[in-house]
Parts: structure tokens; sequence; C-alpha cells
């Protein structure tokens, strides 16, 4: 019996220190590491930046001459060729005349004399033709083109960069206010379930009031009530605190279901901000604004680009060639040809005009959305700042009410004992404690929530 004793005590103390062991510790620095480690959206970014990067290096590929290798097999019907005709004629002796058309007799000597024609055919080509081919081509002047293309790809590049920036920043905003919401949460059932608990003493004062005659049944009745009801709050407090916990598991990427033990506590904190800084700040670090000015240099370059469609190329290409038939010949052997050429559009339907109109509004929409998003980057600034502040005096204001309603609390509690006050008043300022407590605790999360809102706007990573 003792041994099974031992044996279940045993297996509890190892499954509480393997429960304890499993469980997550978590700070706000934490959370947010967790969160840059496995967020989608910055894998996406890097992915995109990976793309941009290729594109870059493919763009540099145009400054290298492009080879190219090609072997071909045809095989022709009907090989072409040439007829050739030539007299044909035969050696004999010529019978001889005389002036009066009398024959005399025959030549002493035979002569060649045509009896015909002997027709003969030369080929031209042969059925079965092989080639293998190489071509390197160079370009030698483009008026630029390929050298901003190559620009705009460097810009691209560091736009995206500056998008995996901000991913980031973004993830650690929503990583901080899902951490703080969170222990926000947990600390609030701290402070209901203490207001229970003093709530619970309260209803067991009043109860043995009630036995000794010194209270109401309608005081009884009521301080039952009251702890029903904070029994329901507590209740919907502590769901609220798993949704709230849940929600940031699924911010870090972690199961929902891992459980977790906060190692922070929301304490009072001070930030300092002077807003011409903060705005001068946010205007060279943002990395929204960092991508809108390379995409206002990526149009300025293509306005570049197209300004020289109408001008003339100049390239060099060369071929060599191992390939049967080699001109009349039936066997292998090499040949080559060297060609420098240049290529220049003479009418294209107007199409290269209108794309350098079209590289011109491009060009001014770039310009204009930078501007408005720097007008919005002040406000912006403006207000974080402002909601900062305004969040530092509700701290204050609200921790100030907690010290007050702790004293009323303890004021009361000594009147209710000696009779001078009655139990809706006792009650009411226990609800008034417990309101100050977590109006003090939402003041204190919003105020480190409102901080980091304020360093990702003035972009301080």
């Amino acid at each position: 019996m003792r041994k099974s004793a031992s044996y279940l005590l045993s297996s509890l103390l190892l499954a509480a220190f393997a429960a304890r062991a499993d469980t997550l510790r978590l700070d706000a620095a934490k959370a947010v590491e967790l969160a840059l480690a496995n967020n989608r959206q910055i894998a996406q970014a890097q992915a995109k930046l990976d793309e941009a990067a290729a594109g870059k290096d493919a763009a540099f590929g145009s400054f290298l001459p492009q080879i190219n290798a090609s072997g071909t097999y045809t095989r022709l019907a009907k090989a072409s060729g040439l007829t050739m005709y030539a007299a044909h004629d035969s050696i004999m002796t010529v019978p001889v005349f005389d002036q009066l058309g009398n024959y005399i007799g025959q030549t002493g000597v035979p002569v060649r004399v045509p009896v015909g024609l002997d027709s003969f055919t030369v080929s031209l080509s042969k059925q079965d033709n092989y080639a293998l081919t190489g071509t390197v081509q160079q370009t030698l002047f483009t008026w630029g083109k390929l050298l901003n293309a190559y620009r705009i790809a460097g810009l691209n590049f560091d736009l995206q960069r500056e998008a995996a920036i901000q991913a980031r920043a973004q993830v650690k905003v929503d990583a901080t206010q899902g951490f703080y919401q969170a222990l926000l949460a947990r600390k609030t059932v701290d402070v209901m379930e203490d207001a229970l608990s003093q709530l619970s003493g309260h209803v067991a004062q009043v109860q043995s009031l009630y036995d000794n005659g010194l209270a109401t049944k309608l005081d009884l009745m009521k301080a039952t009530l009251g702890l029903q009801q904070m029994e329901a709050q507590v209740s919907q407090v502590e769901n609220g605190a798993e949704l709230a916990t849940a929600s940031l598991l699924n911010t870090l990427g972690l199961d929902p279901g891992t459980p977790v033990a906060f190692s922070e506590e929301l304490a009072p904190d001070s930030l300092t901000i002077d807003v011409n800084q903060a705005t001068q700040q946010a205007l060279e670090r943002r990395p929204e604004l960092a991508q809108l000015r390379d995409a206002a240099k990526m149009a300025d370059l293509g306005v570049r680009i197209a300004r020289t469609s109408n001008l003339p190329s100049l390239f060099a290409q060369a071929n060599g060639s191992y390939k049967n038939p080699v001109g009349f010949s039936d066997t292998w052997g090499t040949d080559w040809n060297a060609t420098v050429g240049v290529s220049m559009p003479i009418f294209t339907g107007l199409a290269n005009l209108n794309k350098y109109k079209a590289a011109q509004a491009k060009q001014r929409q770039a310009r204009i959305a930078l501007a408005m998003v720097e007008d919005g980057v002040r406000l912006e600034v403006k207000a974080q700042v402002l909601a900062l502040n305004q969040e530092a005096r509700n701290t204050a204001c609200q921790k100030k009410n907690v010290e007050v309603a702790e004293a009323a609390l303890g004021l009361a509690q000594a009147r209710y004992e000696n009779g001078l006050l009655t139990n809706l008043d006792y009650m009411d300022s226990q609800l008034t404690l417990t309101e100050s407590r977590v109006a003090y605790l939402n003041a204190l999360a919003n105020y480190q929530i409102a901080k980091a809102q304020l360093q990702k706007a003035i972009g301080q990573y």
C-alpha cells in the first residue's frame, strides 16, 4: 500500500515537473524574437528580396556576351542540281564537190563533225545536311539603356530590402501589442480573483452579522448577489485571457495550446520624445519612404530609357560552324562569319512616343506619392507622440485613483464593521477599487503598446 502511494506521488511530481518544463516563459523581448523567427509575412518578404537579388544579377548579365550553340540536321526531299549540255560529235571523211556541184571525191584526212547533244547534271546540294553552330553576340552601345535597366534592378533590390525591414517592424509591433494585451488579460484575472476573494470574505462577514441579528436579510441577499455577479465577471475575464493568449501564440507562430507563463510585469515607464526630432528621424528612417524614394528613382530611369528608345543600337556578332557538306564537297568542315550592325526603329506606330509619355506620368505619380506619404508620416508621428504622452498622464492619474480607492476601501471596511456604513456603500467602494486597478493595468499596457507604435513610426527598430 505504501509502495503504491509512493509510486502515485512520484508520478504526480514527475507530471507536474514535465508540465512546468514545457511551459513557455515569455516576456516582450522573447515574444518579438519568436515572432520574427516564425512569421510567414517575413518569410514572404525575404523570398521577394531573393527574387530581386536574382533580377539584379540577371540585369548585369546583359553587359556580358551572349553565347549560344545549336545543332541541326536537315533532310531534303530532293537535292537541287544544274543540268548541263555538250555537243556530241564523230570523226569521219567528208565528200568534196567542185564548183559545179559535181562529186570529185572525199577528204583525205578525217574531221570532227557534230552529230548530236549529250546532257549531264551538276549537284548543287546534298539530301543530308548537318551543322553545329556557335554564336557570340555582344551589345556595344545602347545610349545607356542597359546601364539604366541595371540601375532599376538595383533599386528594386533596395526597395524589397526596405519592404523586408517594414515587415519586420510591423511584426514587432504586432508581437508587442499581442504580448501586452495577453499580459493585461492575465493581470486583470488576478485583480478580479483578488476582488472575488475580498467579496467572499465580506459575504461571510455579512452572513455572520445576519446570524447575530446585526444585518438585514436584504443586505445578505445583495452581498450574495454581488458575489455571484463577480464570479460571472471573473469567468468572463478568464475566457478573455485564454483567447488573448491564443491570439498571441498565433502571432508568434506557435501552437495555440502551448502553456505560457509571463515573466514580465506591467510597470510604469517614461519616455521623453521631442516631436520635431522624432519627425526628422522618421523622415530619414521610415522604410516606406525609402521604398517610395527608390520608386521615384526607378521612374526617373524609366523616363531616360523611354527617351532613348528611338535611337540606334550598335552590336557585334560572330558565328562559327562545323558542318557537312561544305560548299559542294560531301565532307565535314568549318565555316565562320562576323557581323557588326546598327539597329534603329524607324516607325513603331507612335508606340515609343506613348511609352515615353507613360513613363513621364509614372514619374509624376511617384513624386506625388512620396510627398503624400511624407505628410502622412509627419501627422502619424505627432499623433503617436501625443498618444504616448496621454497614456503617460493617464497612467499617473490611474495610479493615484488606485491609491485613493485602496484608502477608501480600508476606511469603508472599518466603518462597516462599526455599523457606520451600509452594505451597499461598502460594495461600491470595493467595486471602485477593482475598476481603478483594472484601469491602471490598462493604462500601463496601453503605454507600452503606444511606445512600440511610436518606435515604429519614427523608424527605430
